[in-house]
């Protein structure tokens, strides 16, 4: 082949109208041109990086390269006027739950996980990335299932776990993250069936069964400690 006819194809494939290789069914990403040095979003400007390698008779016709569209976003987030935001989850099967942040990006405030149904599952208080305040666990149906407070993080207070009827199933104290003083436990119909008596250390120290409508009794030193 002559060198003027190399050159005029050349010219012709310049001047030749772009063909799109990217299939839309693959998704609502962007089409792109492979240039001499990148990827470029038209054919036009990937031509004009290939010009460079004229005079070395290497132009070689780009090839479509296709951009896939970026993930979509896992949550929805608005800013909070005191700083931070309000982040909704977005992805399929967790309508409901969110979070909230403060001005350095730690949990603030209420945080939710739902079902999903969009019932919510877990609502816990944070403050500057700690749990402070009340943490609610329910059941499928929205029934109560737990209610716990923490304190810088910490368990401590009341600690009540309901059975799925929403009769009480046992109420007990924490102090400073172990349990301390008596947990009671119920059944289904509201007996109170045991009482569990623990030390300092959090460690059961003794446990007393009681069978509704007889007299209770007990066993010491039974170690168990709660968590």
């Amino acid at each position: 082949m002559t060198k003027q006819t190399t050159i005029l194809t050349l010219v012709l494939a310049l001047a030749s109208p772009a063909a799109i290789a990217c299939n839309p069914a693959e998704g609502s990403g962007q089409c792109g041109f492979y240039g001499a040095d990148g990827i470029y979003s038209s054919k036009i400007e990937a031509d004009a990086s290939y010009q460079r390698l004229y005079n070395q008779n290497t132009y070689i016709e780009p090839e479509p390269v296709y951009r896939p569209p970026p993930p979509p976003p896992t949550h929805h987030c608005t800013a909070r006027a005191e700083g931070g935001a309000l982040c909704a989850d977005t992805r399929p099967g967790r309508m409901g739950s969110s979070y909230s942040t403060n001005a350095a990006g730690e949990f603030d405030d209420l945080m939710v996980e739902s079902y999903p149904d969009g019932t919510p599952k877990i609502i816990s208080a944070f403050n500057n990335g700690k749990k402070e305040g009340k943490s609610s666990f329910f059941y499928p149906d929205g029934t109560i299932e737990s209610v716990m407070y923490y304190q810088n993080d910490e368990l401590n207070g009341a600690v009540q776990h309901y059975h799925p009827n929403g009769a009480l199933r046992s109420d007990m104290t924490y102090c400073n993250g172990e349990a301390c003083g008596e947990e009671r436990d119920y059944d289904e119909q509201g007996n109170l069936v045991r009482i569990i008596r623990f030390d300092a250390n959090g460690d059961a120290e003794s446990v007393q069964e009681i069978t509704p409508g007889s007299q209770a009794h007990g066993t010491a030193k039974k170690s168990r400690k709660k968590s």
